[in-house]
């Protein structure tokens, strides 16, 4: 792979990705800038000097990319790491439609476009020198039963995000919180789902309610089974409010637009989502509390970002620790799920001598 047919895939992946803000700053410039910090050197020349011998990185493919239908961020952020590697791209679609991703392949040169089909093709699946999936636990576990030795499997599956605030926050805090909470209707795994707050926690959750009111306008309209779930949500925290000390639920008006609960309880709950979210006092014992999801943590938000909250994110097992407000803004040079984004979709081939 020659520099010139990256910085052309570079090119294509900025013009493509235009009308998607949320997907960061995709320049070309930035966009060769990743490349180079993750995989250094490696598409200047066929061979690069690696210790005592030599090294030629080839990417894995096809790469067969297995979508949820959650967000378009995480579909259309697997199909570009794919481009700029230099992969041939088979995008496995789910039931309801994402929009974006169509959009974006349109602006893409036909060289580059994939595959798309929500059918998954039999041979789509043999082919596959990598498959990526995103999904529940259990769709995770479906497909890697299926993988051979020689595919390399990259699965993305269910992830909970949340925030730790101490001490004082002001507005921006509260609306830092409010836009974290509310991207993508809180689907993706980047979406917090509570904050624990050292301090006081109550307040914080009148305040992220008044936030709430006029973040989300025009209303949210949901299908009718989502708002069966959320319905029944809200009348089981009614019940608990009328019959648990210090309980305290604050709604949307008139509508299932958002949801605060003030819980003075350490143990974590259920949440529907759709701008659902929980916030609890800081426990002494908040390592235990959250033992229940250590293995699905994702992105702890922290306020304020400081070298105590840090380490202590990272200490209860954070795969990405950022300050409250960018929680839905990771950086192109992420790690995700604490994996190199660019270079777990290569192969490496090592020459010695010659």
């Amino acid at each position: 792979m020659s520099g010139s047919d990256l910085t052309n895939r570079a090119v294509a992946v900025a013009f493509a990705a235009k009308p998607f803000p949320w997907l960061g700053d995709l320049s070309k410039k930035k966009i060769l800038a990743w490349v180079e910090l993750e995989l250094p050197g490696f598409f200047e020349s066929a061979k690069r000097k690696y210790g005592e011998h030599q090294v030629i990185a080839k990417p894995l493919s096809p790469i067969l990319h297995i979508l949820s239908g959650n967000t378009p961020h995480a579909a259309l952020q697997t199909l570009i790491r794919g481009i700029l590697v230099g992969a041939k791209n088979i995008l496995k679609l789910p039931e309801d439609d994402l929009p974006e991703v169509s959009e974006f392949i349109q602006r893409l040169p036909d060289e580059l476009k994939p595959s798309v089909g929500k059918v998954l093709e039999p041979d789509w699946f043999t082919a596959a020198e990598a498959v990526v999936v995103f999904g529940s636990d259990e769709t995770v576990q479906y497909f890697q039963q299926r993988i051979q030795p020689w595919q390399r499997f990259l699965s993305h599956g269910h992830k909970i995000s949340f925030g730790l605030i101490a001490g004082s926050f002001d507005q921006d805090v509260v609306q830092g919180a409010a836009r974290d909470a509310c991207v993508f209707d809180q689907l993706g795994c980047l979406s917090p789902q509570f904050y624990f707050v050292d301090g006081d926690a109550k307040a914080f959750a009148e305040k992220l309610a008044e936030q709430l009111s006029t973040l989300i306008s025009p209303p949210r309209s949901v299908s009718q089974e989502i708002a069966a779930s959320l319905r029944a949500y809200r009348e089981e925290w009614k019940f608990r409010a009328a019959t648990e000390a210090g309980v305290i639920v604050l709604e949307s008006p008139k509508s299932l637009d958002w949801l605060v609960i003030y819980d003075p309880s350490p143990t974590l709950e259920h949440n529907p989502l759709h701008c659902t979210v929980l916030v609890k006092p800081m426990p002494k014992g908040l390592e235990q509390s959250l033992e229940p999801i250590r293995r699905h943590i994702s992105t702890i938000g922290v306020h304020p970002a400081d070298a105590r909250l840090v380490a202590l994110a990272i200490k209860l097992g954070a795969q990405r620790v950022c300050a409250i407000g960018q929680m839905q803004n990771p950086p192109l040079t992420w790690h995700h799920d604490g994996w190199p984004s660019l270079a777990s979709l290569i192969r490496y081939m090592d020459v010695e001598g010659g």
